[in-house]
């Protein structure tokens, strides 16, 4: 395990972390500077411990929030302040030059974005005063309350998105992910959060047992190229589903398989299953479900990597078992806190909130499970591999 400490680089709470690589950390500073509202782009590299900043602007708007998506090459940075005026840079990870810069004047406010590779992005526009009309006339034809269009930067040309399986998305369900140099666009379907998929099951009397959460997937290049086309329906095949009396839900995914957490609510079983990414096949790999024993217990599952551990009180201290892609079984003082993730099944990462009616304090512990040493920091926290950066 590497820890990097960023804590003295990091000034304020304005800074954002970006992305975490082997050789390099990027991040984000807003400044104040003579007046004006300084956003900087920076890295430090991890081999030299230097930081140098990549690129700087000025934010003319000081409602600015800023949006970052990172690729092998590019960072993506998308400027908004919640109306219907967007900035959208592609900006080089080496130099720091920009590859491109567009600004947008959308079709009523901003409201989210999904960046889909490195020179396109989803966003969604919702009603504004100026185009209210419009937007009546957008629901009756089509149901959508919002509207969903696609941008291309290298065309600098935008394509209004059709199919309800995007339109009614939440940016966050709109996962893309590598697979053998081709790139697949995983879209999430789930229905409102558990408790509301809970709320379907108890009155399915009178809503059927077709409440349904999805999963679809489909190659990037076949979804950009029926999007563009303005087809209904882009070409999503539907890997899994969940009717009125369960759920499955993303529970993140490694280099060989995506996981889905899967609940029964009759027989309130709860299951990790795996879809293999290159063969589509499905297997239930892990077990969800407390023994009679433990009662006060839950289950972490690290969306980064696909492993998953069980936390149960046993009075005294807390006991960590890893139940998928984990070897892991370690006690640890109830004083470390939440339970976060567990590095090279050694080093338990847990947070603690200290707070009152002013103030709110974080703390990240790193607890060495061979060892038994301690060590807490006053900070946030951030896991990728075998790294853990605190800042």
């Amino acid at each position: 395990m590497k820890v990097v400490d960023l804590r003295n680089i990091f000034a304020n709470c304005n800074d954002q972390l970006i992305e975490i690589s082997d050789n390099r950390i990027y991040y984000a500073e807003e400044k104040n500077e003579e007046g004006h509202n300084s956003l900087f782009l920076l890295e430090y590299n991890r081999i030299t411990r230097r930081e140098r900043i990549l690129a700087n602007y000025i934010l003319d708007r000081p409602a600015f929030v800023p949006h970052f998506f990172s690729f092998s090459d590019v960072i993506l940075l998308l400027l908004e302040d919640g109306s219907s005026h967007v900035e959208l840079l592609a900006i080089d990870k080496i130099t720091g030059e920009e590859r491109h810069a567009v600004v947008l004047s959308l079709v009523g406010n901003f409201s989210e974005c999904a960046a889909l590779d490195e020179s396109r992005i989803i966003l969604f526009t919702e009603e504004d005063d100026s185009h209210a009309e419009l937007f009546s006339e957008y629901r009756r034809l089509t149901g959508f309350a919002r509207v969903a269009l696609l941008f291309d930067l290298e065309e600098e040309a935008y394509y209004y998105l059709r199919d309800p399986r995007i339109c009614n998305a939440a940016a966050r369900d709109l996962v893309t992910y590598n697979l053998d140099g081709d790139q697949q666009l995983l879209v999430l379907q789930p229905h409102g959060d558990e408790t509301e998929k809970w709320n379907c099951y108890r009155n399915r009397r009178w809503l059927g047992d077709h409440v349904n959460d999805n999963v679809w997937l489909c190659p990037l290049f076949d979804f950009i190229v029926s999007a563009k086309a303005g087809e209904k329906r882009v070409p999503l095949e539907l890997i899994l589903s969940a009717g009125t009396a369960g759920l499955v839900r993303y529970a993140g995914m490694n280099a060989e398989s995506i996981y889905f957490r899967a609940k029964h609510f009759p027989s309130n079983d709860q299951r990790l299953c795996a879809v293999d990414k290159r063969t589509g096949k499905r297997q239930i790999v892990a077990q969800l479900n407390l023994r009679p024993d433990e009662q006060e217990g839950y289950f972490c599952i690290d969306t980064e990597d696909g492993r998953a551990y069980k936390i149960v009180d046993r009075g005294d201290y807390l006991e960590a078992v890893g139940v998928l892609n984990s070897s892991l079984h370690a006690r640890y003082s109830k004083e470390l806190g939440d339970f976060i993730t567990c590095v090279e099944d050694r080093f338990i990462i847990a947070k603690y909130i200290l707070a009152d009616e002013k103030d709110s304090f974080e703390f990240h512990s790193i607890f060495d499970c061979l060892t038994g040493e301690q060590q807490s920091y006053e900070c946030a926290c951030a896991v990728e591999g075998g790294t853990v950066v605190l800042y």
